[in-house]
Protein backbone atom coordinates (compact mmCIF):
# COMPACT_ATOMS: atom_id res chain seq x y z
CA UNK A 1 0.00 0.00 0.00
CA UNK A 2 3.00 2.43 0.89
CA UNK A 3 4.21 1.57 -2.52
CA UNK A 4 1.34 2.89 -4.13
CA UNK A 5 1.20 5.60 -2.19
CA UNK A 6 4.13 6.58 -2.70
CA UNK A 7 3.84 6.03 -7.00
CA UNK A 8 0.94 8.23 -7.31
CA UNK A 9 2.74 11.73 -7.22
CA UNK A 10 5.19 10.40 -10.07
CA UNK A 11 2.41 8.40 -11.78
CA UNK A 12 1.13 9.73 -15.56
CA UNK A 13 -2.51 9.09 -14.66
CA UNK A 14 -3.00 11.60 -12.03
CA UNK A 15 -1.94 15.36 -12.32
CA UNK A 16 -1.16 17.72 -9.86
CA UNK A 17 -4.26 18.80 -8.95
CA UNK A 18 -5.92 15.48 -8.66
CA UNK A 19 -3.08 14.28 -6.69
CA UNK A 20 -4.05 17.57 -4.37
CA UNK A 21 -7.47 16.47 -4.13
CA UNK A 22 -5.85 12.56 -3.10
CA UNK A 23 -3.82 14.22 -0.47
CA UNK A 24 -6.60 16.16 1.16
CA UNK A 25 -8.63 12.87 1.16
CA UNK A 26 -5.94 10.91 3.15
CA UNK A 27 -5.13 13.63 5.63
CA UNK A 28 -8.89 14.11 6.25
CA UNK A 29 -9.07 10.07 6.66
CA UNK A 30 -6.45 10.25 9.34
CA UNK A 31 -8.13 13.38 11.04
CA UNK A 32 -11.22 11.54 10.94
CA UNK A 33 -10.01 8.08 12.55
CA UNK A 34 -8.13 10.12 15.33
CA UNK A 35 -11.33 12.05 15.78
CA UNK A 36 -12.96 8.36 16.07
CA UNK A 37 -10.16 6.67 18.46
CA UNK A 38 -10.45 10.20 20.49
CA UNK A 39 -14.34 9.73 21.09
CA UNK A 40 -14.11 5.88 21.59
CA UNK A 41 -11.43 6.54 24.89
CA UNK A 42 -13.43 9.77 25.92
CA UNK A 43 -16.85 7.18 25.95
CA UNK A 44 -14.87 4.42 27.53
CA UNK A 45 -13.72 6.37 30.56
CA UNK A 46 -17.39 8.21 30.33
CA UNK A 47 -19.74 5.13 30.78
CA UNK A 48 -17.39 3.22 33.16
CA UNK A 49 -16.81 -0.18 30.76
CA UNK A 50 -13.02 -0.01 31.33
CA UNK A 51 -13.94 -0.59 34.91
CA UNK A 52 -16.72 -3.05 34.51
CA UNK A 53 -14.49 -4.91 31.95
CA UNK A 54 -10.54 -4.45 33.41
CA UNK A 55 -10.24 -2.95 36.63
CA UNK A 56 -12.08 -5.03 38.90
CA UNK A 57 -10.71 -8.16 37.08
CA UNK A 58 -6.86 -6.08 38.34
CA UNK A 59 -8.42 -5.55 41.50
CA UNK A 60 -10.09 -9.11 42.47
CA UNK A 61 -6.32 -10.30 41.27
CA UNK A 62 -4.05 -7.88 43.16
CA UNK A 63 -6.03 -7.79 46.44
CA UNK A 64 -7.40 -10.71 48.89
CA UNK A 65 -11.12 -10.53 48.55
CA UNK A 66 -13.07 -9.76 45.85
CA UNK A 67 -14.21 -6.65 44.23
CA UNK A 68 -17.88 -6.86 45.36
CA UNK A 69 -16.38 -7.98 48.75
CA UNK A 70 -14.21 -4.49 49.35
CA UNK A 71 -17.23 -2.46 48.22
CA UNK A 72 -19.74 -4.52 50.75
CA UNK A 73 -16.83 -3.71 53.70
CA UNK A 74 -16.58 -0.24 52.93
CA UNK A 75 -20.13 -0.03 52.73
CA UNK A 76 -20.56 -1.59 56.08
CA UNK A 77 -17.98 0.68 57.69
CA UNK A 78 -20.78 3.67 57.19
CA UNK A 79 -23.08 1.76 58.28
CA UNK A 80 -21.43 1.41 61.19
CA UNK A 81 -21.42 5.06 61.76
CA UNK A 82 -24.76 5.70 61.26
CA UNK A 83 -25.83 3.57 63.99
CA UNK A 84 -23.54 6.35 66.27
CA UNK A 85 -25.78 8.61 65.40
CA UNK A 86 -28.33 9.49 67.97
CA UNK A 87 -30.58 9.79 65.06
CA UNK A 88 -33.13 8.05 65.11
CA UNK A 89 -34.22 7.71 61.73
CA UNK A 90 -30.63 7.31 60.67
CA UNK A 91 -30.20 3.80 62.88
CA UNK A 92 -33.25 2.92 61.31
CA UNK A 93 -32.24 3.49 57.46
CA UNK A 94 -28.76 1.80 58.59
CA UNK A 95 -30.71 -1.54 59.50
CA UNK A 96 -32.74 -1.34 56.04
CA UNK A 97 -29.52 -0.96 54.32
CA UNK A 98 -27.79 -4.06 56.49
CA UNK A 99 -31.04 -6.05 55.32
CA UNK A 100 -30.53 -5.02 51.58
CA UNK A 101 -27.00 -5.86 52.02
CA UNK A 102 -27.36 -9.22 53.06
CA UNK A 103 -30.07 -9.60 50.49
CA UNK A 104 -27.94 -9.21 47.90
CA UNK A 105 -25.02 -11.09 49.01
CA UNK A 106 -27.36 -14.06 49.38
CA UNK A 107 -28.80 -13.25 46.06
CA UNK A 108 -25.05 -13.13 44.09
CA UNK A 109 -23.80 -16.39 45.99
CA UNK A 110 -27.04 -18.19 44.03
CA UNK A 111 -29.56 -18.21 46.89
CA UNK A 112 -32.26 -16.18 44.66
CA UNK A 113 -35.33 -15.60 45.99
CA UNK A 114 -38.19 -12.46 45.43
CA UNK A 115 -37.81 -12.08 49.35
CA UNK A 116 -35.42 -12.53 52.26
CA UNK A 117 -37.21 -15.87 53.52
CA UNK A 118 -37.11 -17.49 49.92
CA UNK A 119 -33.32 -16.48 50.10
CA UNK A 120 -33.07 -18.01 53.00
CA UNK A 121 -34.60 -20.97 52.80
CA UNK A 122 -32.31 -21.85 49.55
CA UNK A 123 -29.61 -21.16 51.74
CA UNK A 124 -28.14 -24.27 53.80
CA UNK A 125 -27.58 -23.82 57.58
CA UNK A 126 -23.80 -24.48 56.77
CA UNK A 127 -23.85 -21.34 54.77
CA UNK A 128 -25.78 -18.86 57.13
CA UNK A 129 -25.88 -20.79 60.75
CA UNK A 130 -28.00 -18.05 62.33
CA UNK A 131 -30.45 -18.50 59.93
CA UNK A 132 -33.80 -17.92 62.52
CA UNK A 133 -32.00 -15.06 63.90
CA UNK A 134 -31.89 -14.11 60.57
CA UNK A 135 -35.50 -14.32 59.42
CA UNK A 136 -36.55 -12.44 63.19
CA UNK A 137 -34.34 -9.57 62.22
CA UNK A 138 -35.59 -9.46 59.15
CA UNK A 139 -39.17 -9.49 60.04
CA UNK A 140 -38.31 -6.95 62.93
CA UNK A 141 -37.14 -4.64 59.85
CA UNK A 142 -39.90 -5.33 57.86
CA UNK A 143 -42.40 -3.91 60.55
CA UNK A 144 -40.17 -0.76 61.15
CA UNK A 145 -40.75 -0.34 57.20
CA UNK A 146 -44.61 -0.53 57.41
CA UNK A 147 -45.43 0.34 60.74
CA UNK A 148 -44.49 4.40 61.08
CA UNK A 149 -45.30 4.38 64.63
CA UNK A 150 -42.72 1.22 65.80
CA UNK A 151 -40.18 2.30 68.26
CA UNK A 152 -36.82 1.28 67.76
CA UNK A 153 -34.59 1.70 70.84
CA UNK A 154 -30.80 1.98 70.76
CA UNK A 155 -30.47 -1.51 72.38
CA UNK A 156 -32.45 -3.42 70.08
CA UNK A 157 -31.04 -1.53 66.81
CA UNK A 158 -27.18 -3.09 67.95
CA UNK A 159 -28.82 -6.51 68.64
CA UNK A 160 -30.33 -6.01 64.99
CA UNK A 161 -26.77 -4.88 63.44
CA UNK A 162 -25.04 -7.95 65.37
CA UNK A 163 -26.93 -10.29 63.47
CA UNK A 164 -26.29 -8.75 60.11
CA UNK A 165 -22.94 -8.53 60.47
CA UNK A 166 -22.59 -12.26 62.18
CA UNK A 167 -24.60 -13.02 58.55
CA UNK A 168 -22.03 -11.22 56.50
CA UNK A 169 -18.99 -12.81 58.67
CA UNK A 170 -20.26 -16.09 57.78
CA UNK A 171 -20.61 -15.31 54.59
CA UNK A 172 -17.26 -14.24 53.99
CA UNK A 173 -18.18 -11.12 52.81
CA UNK A 174 -16.83 -8.32 55.64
Amino acid sequence: MEEIVETLPESPLLNPQQYGIFTFVKYLFILASVAMSGAVVYFLFRTKALEESYLKDISEFTKVSPYQDVKIAKNWEKLKEKMVSDDLSERKLAIIEADDIVFSVLNQMGYGGESMKESLEAASSEIVPNKEELLKTHKTRRDMVYDPNFELDTEKAEEMMKVYEETLTDLQVI
